[in-house]
């Protein structure tokens, strides 16, 4: 197949496409209904966006070695990853295949009351019956075979059909330039005035409308884009070609805008049966009509088979990069084995679109497609936006643009979309994000891919920064929880990790880290999602959980509490003063049997060092599992056994004044003073419970919580002696919370 170059395989698509039905058929109506300076202004605007979205192109295409097939589809997958990228592709497609229909109706609007004057297809027309609705979507499905086959000739017959279409083009865009200096050819009333129209003459239609109708015209450098499979250096030509038919059917509004403001002023003014177009206006010169006309059709024709030849494209790079279902993968081969035409996607894409043109009112369908498109250049735009913000150093395009002129892009394209009908926006990115999500989750295996990784690693070091010069008081407390498990003990580590993250993921973060000895291989172990592997000897444990704990990281983040399990490897009493030490909160997790129906977790409260940091504890986990309803916890219990000297009505005074004044939801429960032993205690009144948090084993030496003292031999015994409750975390907080801050 023989590769296209910047004139024929972008430019020539590009210009044909922008250049149809709306600057022949609608651009007259437009000048008549808001005035020639209006009409400029809304010229400039629209092409303010799609100049925007080229220097996205630009710098998506330059950045990379290979673009592929699939044009705007293929950019923006090499930007938002496969599963974002795919499905703009899949819309990309259906809007592309469903606007060859508009096309082939726009063929058909001008020719149908010229064919009807043939007298053969007048006397079948009579004879039939057929109404003018039929007329025209017999010849628009007629203008569609036409295209069909010249789209299964291959992309190098099209493109040499085009070259001729291209200046069939130029000399009706041409004509209508130069038609003001001339007289009528016949006798008739001049057509033009010396004065351009400076305000519209049709009332209802404003300037918003006026330019909801016209941007259309503008989206047509998808046309060329859309070849970037065939072309011999995408990454040159797409930005080239789609920056100079730009530029070129920019001049080409404007300079005819001017002209049909000099148009006499009744003949811009629609009235039963005539529509202002340049066929009408144009109506008593044969010679300029006949021109006219013929440059309509093959624009319109033009347009259509340049998205015959895009859409296929399209799907094509769809089913190479397995974005579709297996069933479709025949779209992305020939009819023949040795064929690389995308022959079978070409039939699917005529379809898709014949239903189109015999659907009769098709406002609603040429509504959705134009938002589709819009959607498409946003994302493209967006994914520039993103690619310049990130900072990534694989990031070099050799076009010089700026983040600003992409998301001026985005939010043009979206206020657009809005001026269409919003509600229908709406509806459109909906159904992409749930192909979005579909995509996430059967092709991408839930992981992200492209730019986003980059996009939030500039925004989390900029956080980071600003967190570095912030001091984070009680008030701004957050858990920030290391989870230390054995990659030997994966049960036992799922259960810290899923216990560190009830506490974590309500307003903070939590890192698993496994220590694996030596003589295991990470490799062979299932490890969970996001842990990482610390590799050590036997003897060393107890040391990296220190080093981690006290690395420094940017942002000033630490971690402030740390969850361990009850395991011999560690030494626990030394291991926890260092890390109490260090300011560090420590809970020991041991796991136990949850009754069915178990919906509170206990707090044993004895003082303000632990009881607070539980009671805030208690309240955390119980506010995560009802956002991920992960649990069945629903209530808190805050238990305290009085001593011997201690007031009942003034303890519970004491410690409804606490829970109110932290504003948080729990029952008090006061338990009398009595001979049992603490564990006895917790069995009588706790067993029930869905979790239980109580203090760690061990004495406090001073008024300062740090210093805090444990008997190895006293301690393992008192952990012991909880074998047969539900799930307990001993917490030893490294200072004293205010929980009324």
């Amino acid at each position: 197949m023989k590769k296209l170059g910047t004139f024929g395989g972008v430019f020539v698509p590009s210009f044909e496409a922008i250049l149809g039905a709306v600057l022949f058929l609608i651009l007259p109506l437009l000048v008549g209904a808001v005035g020639v300076w209006n009409v400029m202004i809304i010229v400039l605007l629209a092409n303010s966006a799609t100049l925007a979205t080229a220097f996205s192109i630009a710098d998506s295409s330059t950045n990379v070695r290979r673009v592929g097939a699939g044009g705007m589809y293929a950019l923006s997958k090499h930007s938002l990853g496969i599963a974002f990228g795919g499905s703009i592709g899949i819309q990309l497609f259906i809007a592309q295949a469903v606007s060859i229909g508009f096309y082939a109706v726009g063929f058909a609007e001008p020719l149908q009351q010229f064919v009807v004057r043939i007298p053969a297809v007048a006397r079948i027309v009579e004879q039939h019956a057929i109404p003018i609705l039929r007329q025209k979507q017999l010849l628009a499905t007629l203008i569609a075979i036409v295209a069909l086959l010249a789209a299964l000739a291959g992309a190098d017959f099209a493109s040499r059909l085009q070259s001729v279409i291209f200046v069939i083009l130029i000399v009706a865009v041409g004509l209508v330039l130069v038609s003001p200096l001339f007289g009528p050819l016949n006798s008739g009333e001049p057509i033009f005035t010396p004065t351009p129209l400076g305000r519209g003459l049709i009332p209802g239609i404003g300037f918003w409308a006026a330019f909801a109708t016209f941007f259309p015209a503008v989206t047509g450098i998808d046309a060329g884009v859309g070849m970037s499979g065939n072309l011999k250096d995408p990454g040159r030509s797409l930005a080239r070609g789609t920056f100079m038919a730009i530029a070129v059917t920019f001049v080409v509004y404007m300079a005819t805008a001017f002209v049909f403001g000099l148009v006499r002023h009744d003949l811009l003014v629609p009235s039963a049966g005539y529509v202002p177009s340049t066929i009408n206006i144009f109506l008593d010169e044969p010679v300029i009509m006949l021109v006219l006309l013929i440059g309509i059709l093959f624009a319109t024709g033009s347009s259509a088979l340049s998205y015959f030849l895009t859409a296929p494209r399209t799907a094509q790079a769809l089913v190479r990069d397995r974005v579709v279902p297996r069933a479709f993968r025949f779209l992305g081969r020939d009819f023949t084995r040795t064929g690389r035409e995308p022959r079978w996607a070409t039939v699917l894409t005529f379809l898709i679109f014949l239903p189109v043109i015999w659907a009769g009112d098709i406002a609603l369908a040429s509504l959705i497609v134009g938002i589709s498109f819009l959607v498409v250049y946003a994302w493209m735009n967006l994914a520039a936006f993103f690619e310049r913000i990130s900072g990534n150093p694989s990031f070099r395009p050799t076009s010089k643009g700026h983040w600003i002129v992409s998301l001026y892009g985005f939010l043009i394209c979206m206020a657009v979309i809005s001026l269409f009908n919003f509600r229908i926006g709406i509806a459109v990115l909906t159904a992409q994000f749930a192909l979005f999500a579909l995509l996430l989750r059967f092709r991408a295996h839930n992981m992200l891919e492209g730019v986003w990784w980059g996009v939030l690693f500039s925004l989390v070091g900029w956080g980071s920064r600003q967190l570095g010069n912030i001091v984070q008081g009680t008030k701004n407390w957050r858990p920030i929880v290391g989870v230390f498990g054995f990659a030997d003990k994966p049960d036992e580590t799922e259960r810290l990790r899923a216990i560190a993250l009830r506490i974590g993921e309500y307003r903070g973060y939590v890192a698993v880290n496994l220590l694996c000895p030596r003589k295991f291989d990470p490799e062979t172990l299932k490890l969970p999602r996001g842990s990482r592997v610390i590799r050590t000897t036997e003897d060393r444990f107890g040391t990296s959980v220190r080093s981690i704990v006290q690395a420094t990281v940017p942002g000033g983040y630490h971690f402030n509490t740390v969850v361990l399990p009850m395991d011999g490897r560690f030494n626990l009493t030394d291991l926890i003063r260092d890390l109490i030490a260090e300011h560090t909160n420590v809970i020991l997790y041991r796991h136990g049997k949850v009754e069915i129906g178990a919906e509170r977790i206990d707090v044993y409260w004895k003082g303000q060092a632990n009881g607070n940091l539980m009671a805030l504890l208690a309240y955390i986990i119980s506010q995560s599992g009802r956002r991920s309803r992960s649990s069945d916890v629903r209530s808190i219990r805050i238990i305290r056994k009085l001593t011997d000297d201690e007031e009942p009505e003034v303890a519970r005074k004491e410690m409804e004044t606490l829970m109110s004044g932290a504003r948080l939801d729990g029952e008090v429960l006061l338990l009398e003073p009595d001979d049992q032993r603490f564990q006895e205690t917790v069995a009588a009144n706790s067993t029930d419970a869905g979790m239980i948090l109580m203090g760690m084993p061990g004495e406090d030496m001073g008024a300062v919580a740090q210093i805090f003292e444990l008997d190895e031999l006293f301690f393992t015994k008192q952990i012991a002696a909880y074998e047969d409750f539900p799930p307990i975390l001993f917490v030893k907080a490294s200072g004293v919370f205010d929980l009324f801050a």
